[in-house]
């Protein structure tokens, strides 16, 4: 435990992480909900090692989470959808189109395509299946899979085959995570992620349930009908002190 929790605080503290929690708590405070996210990336330029980093989500409306989740740190979500917007330039450079392309549907509310840049969405999909797991009378699990495929463990399969190793079989379910990157036209990049959990970590306000129906609160969503009143009543304050005229009381003498 110790060694976990310092493998832990060590990519809490390569990667800032105090800055994505801050910016996910400030959000959620502020607007019902904010995001960080887990990333995976070459430890350095020369090198083929992955280090995991803890990031922020500045904009919590470019991430669109699972409508049926109800976990509260999104372990159930099965899908979602992360957009973001780069320039034409970085578009062309990193996957060699001369531009992008819109969307030709009135289900999405923007373009993806504009002089801003070409927007990418991220689609994260988890999806599950079962495998066969095997455990041997030592206490050592394997899947079926690995022990009929993995070089280095087919003296075991031959030894549970001549029934030398006494072993027991049952189904797992289990899950395979991918994400895909996606422009206007086409999947751009398909990428396998090494969990069983999509990485997009959410960060709630107070959540609450009305006729089976999840909402989110923030810390200010009770003040903001009181200050639309105080708002009103200022901004016609105002309003009348620009229209008094600068004399507006005539006296006898």
């Amino acid at each position: 435990a110790e060694i976990i929790n310092g493998l832990i605080r060590n990519i809490e503290t390569t990667s800032d992480a105090d800055v994505a929690y801050d910016t996910a708590v400030e959000c959620a405070v502020g607007g019902n909900v904010g995001y960080f996210r887990i990333k995976a990336d070459y430890a350095h330029s020369d090198a083929f090692d992955m280090d995991l980093a803890i990031e922020r989500i500045a904009n919590p409306l470019s991430v669109y989470p699972d409508p049926a989740s109800t976990a509260a740190d999104s372990s159930d979500w099965n899908v979602c959808f992360v957009v973001t917007r780069m320039t034409k330039e970085e578009y062309e450079d990193q996957y060699g189109e001369e531009d992008g392309v819109d969307w030709e549907s009135d289900a999405w509310k923007g373009d993806w395509l504009s002089d801003d840049g070409v927007l990418i969405a991220e689609w994260w999909t988890r999806t599950e299946y079962e495998k066969t797991i095997v455990r041997l009378d030592n206490g050592a699990v394997y899947s079926e899979e690995d022990l009929n495929t993995d070089p280095d463990l087919l003296g075991i399969a031959s030894m549970i085959e001549l029934g030398d190793i006494k072993v027991e079989k049952r189904k797992a379910k289990c899950w395979k995570v991918t994400q895909r990157k996606l422009s206007g036209a086409k999947v751009l990049e398909t990428n396998v992620w090494p969990g069983q959990y999509i990485p997009i970590v959410p960060v709630y306000g107070d959540e609450f349930w009305i006729d089976g129906v999840r909402y989110l609160r923030s810390l200010v969503s009770g003040a903001i009908p009181a200050q639309q009143m105080f708002n009103v009543m200022r901004s016609t304050a105002v309003e009348l002190f620009g229209l008094t005229p600068k004399v507006p009381y005539l006296l006898e003498e």
